[in-house]
């Protein structure tokens, strides 16, 4: 089955804040329910299997949501967009990565993220919008 857009969520919420791609998935799921074209896939702990998840996706556009605790300030979103020159029906794949404080072991997110959640909710949901109308 074929998708306008699919959305992966990198995380594991065993670990604080790297489990908040997952929380996004949730909410994200919901939001968006009533649209019939859009994937929610949660892609597992990291990017390992990343390359494998990607090939069994058929989508025109592939929004990739991950954490990183040290280069992007937590609650901030950084992005690489990718544009395939040949792929089947692949138009772009969206790397989103959003800081996060804390990534030891805990099954809560951080004050600070937790503070930050619904305005990072937002900044995604505005996102795929902008994906889902272009």
């Amino acid at each position: 089955m074929s998708s306008k857009l699919a959305v992966i969520g990198l995380g594991d919420v065993r670990k604080q804040d790297k489990g908040l791609t997952i929380y996004l998935l949730d909410k994200l799921k919901n939001i968006f329910s009533e649209t019939l074209d859009i994937l929610f896939i949660e892609g597992g702990f990291d990017g390992e299997d990343l390359f494998e998840t990607l090939q069994d996706i058929d989508a025109e556009k592939i929004v990739v949501l991950d954490t990183m605790r040290e280069i992007v300030k937590p609650g901030e979103l950084d992005y690489l967009i990718i544009k395939p020159r040949e792929a089947k029906s692949l138009k772009e794949l969206l790397m989103v990565t959003i800081g996060i404080l804390s990534d030891d072991w805990g099954k809560k997110l951080s004050n600070s993220l937790c503070e930050k959640f619904y305005d990072i909710l937002d900044k995604v949901s505005n996102i795929i919008n902008n994906l889902l109308n272009k």
